[in-house]
C-alpha cells in the first residue's frame, strides 16, 4: 500500500471515529433532556425552557390565575363597576401551549436536529414566542350585562291598546337604550391578558317591534268594530242572538303579528260566543236525545237510539261576528248545525252488553202479613241496580239497615232459636230468590248463608238468609257484560230477574207449596253458561231437643199454645255444575240444617197443675210460677200476679185440647176423649219467616 493510501485510511477512520462520537454523544444528551422543554421558549414573557410538562403547566396555570384575578373596570355612562375575569370562566389555553412547546427543537429529521445540537456551542437557539388564547362564558357576560342594562339601560316601550269604559285608550311605543354585549367578551379578555385595564360599554338605540303607525290603525279599527250591536237572526223563529257593543269590547282580544298584514289583529273571546249562544239554543236548536234500554212486558231487551241534536254552530257565529264587526254591516243569519251530541250514545248503551234476560226465579208467600211489606220495600230498593263487569255485589251495603224511618216494620224473626219479631223480619224469601237467579245464571257466588232450620217454602240447599249487618248475600258480576237487576212482586210472590248476556240462553225458575221447577227458554249459543245442580241424599239425621214447655200469663186460664213445631235436622251437599264451551267448572256446598224444638206456651196455673202431678219437673235454675209446686216450667211476666186455685181446695183444671194427646194419664177415664189428629204439614211457625240464633242472625 503506497503512502498515500495509508494517509488516506487514517484519516477516513480518523473521520468515522469522531462521527460516531458526535452520534454517541447526540444520543447521550437527548436522553438526559427527554421530557423537557428545548430551546428558546416564553409565553407572555415568561421561559418554558428546561422544564418538564408538569412544570411548564403549573407555571401557565399561575399565569392564569394572575391574569384571572385581576381587576377589570367596567364603565357605564361614566359609572365604573369592579370585576376580574376570572367571574366569568376566564381560561387560557394551557394543553395547547405546552405542546407546542415540547415540540420545539424535536422537528425535521434527525440528521437535522443533530447538525443543530452540533451548532449549538457557537450558534444562539431560535427563540420561540408563544401568544397564549383567552376564554370567557358567553352567557355569564350576557348575564352581566343584563344586570347592568336594568340599571343603565332604557328599555323600549311596545305598543299597547286598551277599553276604558267601553273605549280604546292607545299606548303608543318608544324606543330605548341598551347596553352593547358584542364585544364586551373580547374586550373583557384582552384586558385580563393585560393584567387589568378599563373596559367601557356602549349603549345602543333599540326600537320597538310595534311603530305609532300601527297603534293610530288599531285605534281606527277598534272604533269600528265596538260601534254598534252586532245581531244574528234566526229565519226559523225570528229569535236575535245580539252582541251589544259593550260585549264586543269586554271579549276583545288585541295582539300585533308584524308577520301578517295587518299587522293588528282583533279577535272575540269565544268563551262570549259560547255563553250567548248557550242561552238561546234552547230556543232556536232542537236537543239531543240521549239512548236508553227499556225492557218490555215480555222481558225483550229493546236499545231506544240516541239522537244527535241541531243547535246554532259556535265557530260560525264567532268568525261570523269578527267578520260583521270589522265591517259597516251589522247583521247576520244564524246557522245551525246536527252534530250536539247526546250524553249517553246508542254506541254506549249497546256497550254495556245487557243483551237478554239471563236468570229469573219466584217464591211465593201468604198475603198480607208484616213480612211482605218488607220484602216488597226491600226488592224495591234492589231494582234497576247494574253490577259492572267484574264487580261484586251486597246485598245488605245496596239496600243498608232497615229502619222504622225508612217503613219497614215488625214481622217475624228467629232469635235462638225461637220465632220474634224484629223490624224488617221476613226478607229472607228475598234472599233465597235472589240467590236462586244468581245460583241458576252461573254467576260466581261470593258469600252467601242458608238457613238454620229447613222450611218448605224455599228449596232445599239452593237458598239464602240474611240479616243487618253480619249475614250478607254476595255476588261478582265474572262476565264482561254489566247485569241489570230488576224486581217483581204480587200480594203472594216474588220475582228477581237478572239481564246480561249468556249467549242467548234463557232459564227461569220458581219454588211453590214445596215443589220447583226450572225452564230453559232458550238454549243459546256455544259459549252460553249451562247451569245444572245436584242435591245429595240425606246425612246425619239428628233428632229434635225435648219439648220446651214454657209459662205464658197472657193467655187464658188453662190455655195452652203450640209456638214452634218440632223437626229432625239433616246434612245435605249441594253440587253446581256450569258448562261453557269446553270447560267444565264445579262447586260444592255443604248445608247444615239444625233440629227444631217444639215450644208449647200455656197459662202459669197450668203449668203448676202439670208440674204438681209430676208430668213436668222444672230446671232447678228455673224459678217455679207463683202457686206452683217444685217442678213448674217458667215464670209469669215481670209485674204480673197471678194467683192459682190450691189443688187440694179446687177442682182441678180441664186440659186443654192441645195436651189430652200429651198427657192421656191426666184425663179421666169416663169422658173418654179421643187423642186429636195432627193435621199435616207444618205448623203457623212455617208461615212466619225466619231468623238465625243472636250469633248470626237470619231475617
Amino acid at each position: 500500500m503506497s503512502r498515500t493510501s495509508r494517509l488516506l485510511l487514517i484519516a477516513l477512520i480518523g473521520t468515522t471515529a469522531l462521527i460516531m462520537a458526535g452520534l454517541g454523544s447526540y444520543a447521550v444528551w437527548s436522553r438526559s433532556h427527554q421530557g423537557v422543554v428545548l430551546g428558546s421558549v416564553t409565553v407572555s414573557g415568561v421561559s418554558l425552557a428546561g422544564l418538564d410538562r408538569s412544570q411548564a403547566e403549573a407555571v401557565l396555570s399561575e399565569m392564569e390565575s394572575q391574569q384571572g384575578e385581576a381587576v377589570i373596570e367596567i364603565v357605564v355612562n361614566g359609572e365604573p363597576s369592579a370585576v376580574t375575569a376570572s367571574e366569568f370562566g376566564y381560561r387560557l389555553n394551557i394543553g395547547e401551549l405546552v405542546d407546542r412547546a415540547m415540540r420545539n427543537e424535536r422537528q425535521g429529521s434527525f440528521v437535522n436536529r443533530w447538525r443543530r445540537w452540533l451548532r449549538s456551542p457557537w450558534d444562539d437557539p431560535i427563540p420561540l414566542v408563544l401568544v397564549p388564547v383567552a376564554a370567557i362564558d358567553q352567557a355569564l357576560v350576557e348575564d352581566f350585562v343584563k344586570g347592568l342594562d336594568q340599571q343603565h339601560g332604557i328599555r323600549p316601550v311596545e305598543g299597547t291598546l286598551e277599553f276604558v269604559n267601553g273605549r280604546p285608550v292607545p299606548s303608543y311605543p318608544s324606543p330605548g337604550w341598551l347596553l352593547d354585549s358584542s364585544e364586551a367578551d373580547v374586550e373583557i379578555k384582552a384586558a385580563a391578558l393585560n393584567g387589568g385595564g378599563t373596559v367601557r360599554l356602549r349603549t345602543v338605540l333599540v326600537e320597538p317591534d310595534t311603530d305609532i303607525e300601527q297603534i293610530t290603525a288599531a285605534v281606527e279599527t277598534v272604533e269600528l268594530w265596538i260601534s254598534a250591536p252586532v245581531v244574528f237572526k234566526d229565519p226559523d223563529t225570528d229569535a236575535e242572538l245580539v252582541f251589544t257593543a259593550q260585549e264586543i269590547a269586554d271579549a276583545t282580544i288585541f295582539s300585533f303579528d308584524l308577520d301578517r298584514s295587518p299587522s293588528v289583529q282583533l279577535t272575540i273571546d269565544r268563551r262570549l260566543v259560547t255563553r250567548k249562544v248557550s242561552a238561546i239554543n234552547d230556543q232556536v236548536g232542537t236537543p239531543p236525545v240521549n239512548a236508553y234500554y227499556e225492557i218490555d212486558d215480555n222481558d225483550r231487551v229493546i236499545i231506544h237510539p240516541s239522537e244527535t241534536g241541531i243547535g246554532v254552530d259556535v265557530d260560525t257565529v264567532g268568525d261570523m261576528l269578527e267578520t260583521l264587526a270589522a265591517g259597516s254591516e251589522r247583521q247576520g243569519v244564524l246557522t245551525k248545525v246536527a252534530g250536539t251530541q247526546p250524553h249517553v250514545t246508542t254506541q254506549d248503551i249497546e256497550n254495556l252488553g245487557i243483551r237478554h234476560l239471563v236468570s229469573q226465579y219466584t217464591t211465593y208467600h201468604d198475603c198480607c202479613a208484616a213480612r211482605v211489606t218488607n220484602i216488597q220495600l226491600f226488592a224495591d230498593r234492589v231494582n234497576d241496580a247494574l253490577v259492572l263487569p267484574g264487580e261484586t255485589f251486597s246485598l245488605n251495603r245496596h239496600v243498608g239497615e232497615r229502619t222504622e224511618e225508612d217503613g219497614f216494620v215488625e214481622a217475624g224473626t228467629l232469635v235462638r232459636g225461637e220465632l220474634t219479631d224484629t223490624v224488617g223480619g221476613g226478607v229472607s224469601q228475598f234472599a233465597t230468590t235472589f240467590y236462586n237467579a244468581v245460583f241458576w245464571g252461573g254467576y260466581e257466588d261470593i258469600t252467601h248463608k242458608t238457613h238454620s232450620f229447613h222450611f218448605t217454602r224455599y228449596p232445599e240447599g239452593i237458598e239464602a238468609t240474611i240479616n243487618w249487618p253480619e249475614v250478607d248475600l254476595v255476588f261478582r258480576n265474572d262476565t264482561p257484560s254489566h247485569v241489570l237487576i230488576r224486581t217483581e212482586y204480587t200480594d203472594t210472590s216474588i220475582t228477581v230477574k237478572f239481564f246480561g248476556d249468556n249467549d242467548g240462553r234463557v232459564l227461569i225458575g220458581r219454588w211453590r207449596d214445596g215443589e220447583g221447577r226450572l225452564r230453559i227458554l232458550s238454549e243459546g249459543g256455544p259459549q252460553a253458561r249451562v247451569v245444572s245442580a245436584m242435591l245429595s241424599e240425606r246425612t246425619e239425621e239428628r233428632e229434635p231437643p225435648e219439648i220446651l214447655y214454657r209459662a205464658n200469663p197472657e193467655l187464658a186460664p188453662g190455655e195452652a199454645e203450640e209456638i214452634q213445631t218440632a223437626k229432625v235436622g239433616w246434612t245435605v251437599k249441594v253440587t253446581r255444575t256450569i258448562r261453557q264451551g269446553e270447560e267444565t267448572d264445579n262447586r260444592i256446598w255443604t248445608v247444615r240444617y239444625i233440629p227444631r224444638q217444639e215450644i208449647v206456651e200455656m197459662h202459669p196455673c197450668l203449668m203448676a197443675y202439670l208440674t204438681d202431678t209430676g208430668v213436668l219437673t222444672a230446671p232447678e235454675d228455673q224459678e217455679t210460677a207463683p202457686g206452683a209446686g217444685s217442678g213448674a216450667v217458667g215464670s209469669p211476666a215481670e209485674g204480673a200476679e197471678v194467683v192459682c186455685p190450691d189443688p187440694e181446695e179446687e177442682v182441678a183444671p180441664e186440659l186443654p185440647e192441645e195436651l189430652i194427646d200429651r198427657f192421656p194419664e191426666l184425663v179421666p177415664e169416663d169422658e173418654g176423649q179421643l187423642p186429636i189428629e195432627e193435621e199435616d204439614g207444618q205448623g203457623p211457625i212455617e208461615e212466619e219467616e225466619e231468623q238465625a240464633p243472636v250469633d248470626d242472625g237470619e231475617q
